[in-house]
């Protein structure tokens, strides 16, 4: 991590991206990927307005992660997670918060789709590139995907998040990514500007200290190693996956209208509440 007067030495485009990440992203004790994705210029120049949060899960999360959790004011939690991964790993909510968590039964599965691949997979790097473009195309057709899309965007749009929203699900990329451009792409951020949202996964995770403990975690529930350069592949991100999930999805207001059957109304009333001027 780059100490903080760090921009003082670095050239003005790198500054200025160094900025960008820090401005963003709160490393947390418990908790990865924990940043905003409001602020961004949006529809005719508004300003995405603050509350907007993501993340990975939360059932790591320490006692400070948890106070500042409640010092953002967050009312509506939306939780991608299969319920084996919510059942396995529960997120360690404060009771007292009264949160709303917006989730879904469907879609369950003894073992994770990315388990199973790696338990009886190809693990070279492009053997987990092909499988993540794979998983690109399924997220956004899955039941229980589109269910907590269609809740939260409902949540957003009524009023119930206006004090704080957070989505997320195990690592706060995947999932978690395609929801967060939706939205942005909804109130009228541009695809790369929500593009470059999306890739700042790869520098809001430290992968250096992340990548050994995922591989003895591999090696001991698969009895595999994996190598660094797999591992990188998978747990990162790349703005190609994103292409594909919307490639997939195709007319983006198709599939907010007859998908997600998110009406006319909800997406005014999303823009109204979360576009300042």
């Amino acid at each position: 991590m780059l100490a903080s007067n760090a921009t003082l030495f670095l050239a003005p485009d790198r500054a200025l991206a160094y900025l960008h990440i820090m401005t963003r992203v709160k490393p947390l004790e418990g908790v990865h990927n924990f940043r905003s994705f409001h602020g961004y210029e949006g529809l005719e120049g508004a300003r995405v307005r603050d509350g907007l949060y993501r993340s990975g899960h939360f059932s790591r999360s320490s006692e400070a992660d948890r106070d500042f959790f409640k010092s953002l004011g967050i009312a509506v939690v939306a939780d991608l997670r299969r319920p084996r991964e919510r059942a396995l790993e529960p997120s360690n909510w404060d009771a007292a918060l009264g949160l709303r968590v917006i989730d879904s039964d469907h879609d369950d599965h003894d073992e994770p789709p990315h388990l199973q691949f790696m338990r009886k997979g190809d693990l070279s790097a492009e053997a987990v590139k092909g499988y993540m473009m794979s998983a690109y195309r399924r997220i956004p057709m899955e039941e229980g995907n589109q269910v907590v899309f269609r809740e939260a965007f409902k949540a957003l749009a009524s009023g119930e998040a206006d004090n704080g929203f957070l989505v997320h699900c195990a690592a706060g990329k995947d999932r978690t990514g395609i929801f967060c451009a939706l939205v942005l792409g909804e109130l009228g951020v541009g695809y790369d500007v929500v593009r470059d949202d999306y890739e700042l996964t790869n520098s809001a995770v430290d992968y250096d200290s992340l990548v050994p403990k995922v591989q003895a975690r591999m090696q001991d529930m698969l009895g595999k190693q994996v190598d660094e350069a797999s591992l990188r592949t998978f747990l990162g991100v790349d703005g190609a996956l994103l292409d594909e999930a919307f490639a997939t999805i195709g007319d983006v207001d198709r599939y907010l209208r007859e998908t997600l059957e998110i009406s006319d109304d909800e997406r005014d009333a999303l823009r109204a509440r979360w576009l300042e001027r």
